[in-house]
């Protein structure tokens, strides 16, 4: 199909546009191409069911690692755009490793000013004996913590959205609870958790 589009467009160019052939030619293309643009849209459909199926079958098997390779197969290829921004003399930066630096520059700014001091130091005053729990997690708090999850949320370093945990939240909350009682009781959290993830949400308008 893709070869007869090729071959008619060919004689599209070869032939008078207001001619009754040229028209006929024309009308002949484009239902081609829709043709064409239809089937590639069937084929990406059936391929991002293919893997959701398979998404499913690991997470009935309990499987969290077979869930999170397919989501992953999904999103290998997407690739950020990498939007240049400005320094603080207006030049354009754009070299990953620069923004990197501007954007920690800039935080640190943000961290280190008279009113984030201020907040801090209201935070003094805070009662350190709270009227709450102190018993660790259980499984129901676990269930319940996973179900309250937002879906369509990015996901963090490990590429895990909300909606795989909540395929099944009882499997995803026997799986994780071990490791919410251990940081419970060892008070130390992965050192991962310590690590962001910074998405650049530009305004309209000049992008840098």
């Amino acid at each position: 199909m893709t070869e007869r589009r090729k071959q008619t467009k060919g004689k599209l160019c070869a032939t008078y546009a207001r001619t009754r052939k040229g028209k006929e030619l024309e009308k002949e293309y484009a239902a081609l191409s829709k043709e064409i643009k239809k089937n590639v849209r069937k084929d990406h459909r059936d391929y991002a069911d293919k893997i959701a199926n398979e998404a499913q079958e690991a997470a009935n098997q309990r499987s969290i690692k077979g869930v999170f390779n397919a989501m992953r197969r999904l999103t290998k290829n997407v690739q950020p755009n990498i939007v240049p921004i400005r320094d603080k003399e207006g030049k354009s930066i754009t070299s990953l490793e620069g923004q990197i630096h501007r954007w920690k520059e800039y935080i640190e700014e943000i961290l280190n000013s008279s009113s984030a001091r201020k907040e801090r130091e209201g935070l003094v005053n805070i009662p350190t004996e709270l009227p709450i729990s102190v018993r660790p997690p259980s499984k129901r708090e676990s269930f319940n913590a996973i179900k309250a999850m937002k879906n369509q949320k990015a996901a963090g370093a490990d590429n895990i959205p909300a909606e795989v945990l909540k395929v099944d939240p009882y499997i995803s909350a026997d799986i994780l609870l071990p490791l919410f009682q251990d940081i419970w009781q060892t008070e130390t959290f992965p050192k991962e958790w310590k690590e962001g993830i910074i998405v650049k949400v530009p305004n309209k308008g000049d992008l840098s």
